[in-house]
């Protein structure tokens, strides 16, 4: 089977790619191979800004930073859905004395001017 002169420079070059891949992964310690699988920097590094000591302080402010994103949500605000006026066509709320009406008809009501409420 013929292949054309693209494929067998990419097939080459892939094969040099892994044998230097093999290379590198042979010539390296264990702690090397065993930060590289945990997704961490090689033994000789240091992670975090350089001049900042990992501590107490430096958790804290890490804490302090996350906080305002980790709000608690809200309580939902009780709509509590009082009896209203019994005068007809009045949408407010009943007065606690008003025997059926708001304070307003109340008044009407004791001075006699409206019936009492049903």
């Amino acid at each position: 089977m013929a292949q054309n002169r693209l494929e067998e420079t990419v097939a080459k070059a892939a094969k040099r790619f892994a044998l230097e891949i093999l290379a590198a992964v042979k010539g390296s310690s264990l702690q090397e191979l065993m930060a590289l699988s945990q997704g961490g920097a090689p033994a000789g590094e240091k992670k975090g800004k350089p001049g900042r000591k990992p501590g107490v302080k430096a958790a804290k402010a890490v804490k302090a930073v996350k906080a305002p994103a980790a709000a608690k949500p809200r309580k939902k605000r009780v709509v509590k859905n009082y009896p209203k006026c019994a005068f007809e066509g009045c949408g407010k709320n009943r007065f606690p004395r008003g025997k059926g009406y708001c304070g307003d008809h109340w008044k009407q009501w004791k001075d006699g001017m409206i019936p009492a409420a049903k």
